[in-house]
């Protein structure tokens, strides 16, 4: 039986704003392994603009993050965002 069930609302028990960031940086450096030729920071900015418009848990922010950079879904980039991030 369940007798206790905790929730973090508002960031007190982890920080998720850091765990989200350090995914967002490993599968920036992945993208950019992959062939994804921008500057870190550029394709970090872009990143967190697409989230500031479409919310912080936007599953397609990779998809719409090359679109953006290079007009495109570079699939082979996208797999390397994604594997990286998790």
């Amino acid at each position: 039986m369940i007798k206790l069930i905790i929730f973090d609302l508002d960031n007190t028990l982890t920080d998720f704003m850091r765990m989200k960031d350090e995914s967002i940086n490993a599968a920036i450096w992945s993208m950019i392994d992959a062939g994804l030729d921008f500057p870190e920071q550029r394709i970090h900015e872009e990143i967190y603009r697409i989230y500031d418009e479409e919310g912080i848990e936007y599953q397609k922010v990779f998809n719409r993050l090359l679109v953006t950079l290079i007009g495109e879904v570079d699939y082979r980039i996208l797999a390397a965002g994604i594997v990286g991030y998790r």
